[in-house]
């Protein structure tokens, strides 16, 4: 199962700094995520990522790195009339 270990490393930094729910992270700041203790480019690109992931509730597939093929079979029939 395939992880994004990065991710994974920046979620458990961001509960350590007290941001410990979606709401909490998605709502961080420019200035917040630079005052966090060793951030550096990447992991303000992870943060990023991970709040575009909470807003689109696609947390998980994020972490995961797998994307859900189910989006692209959106709107194909289920029997009703084509």
């Amino acid at each position: 199962m395939g992880k994004n270990q990065k991710a994974v490393k920046v979620l458990q930094r961001l509960f350590d700094a007290g941001y410990g729910t979606e709401k909490e992270i998605v709502n961080m700041t420019m200035d917040e995520m630079l005052a966090l203790p060793g951030v550096n480019v990447a992991d303000l690109c992870i943060i990023s990522e991970l709040q575009k992931s909470i807003k689109a509730n696609k947390v998980i597939s994020y972490l995961s790195e797998k994307t859900e093929a189910r989006e692209e079979t959106k709107g194909a029939d289920y029997g009703g009339t084509t």
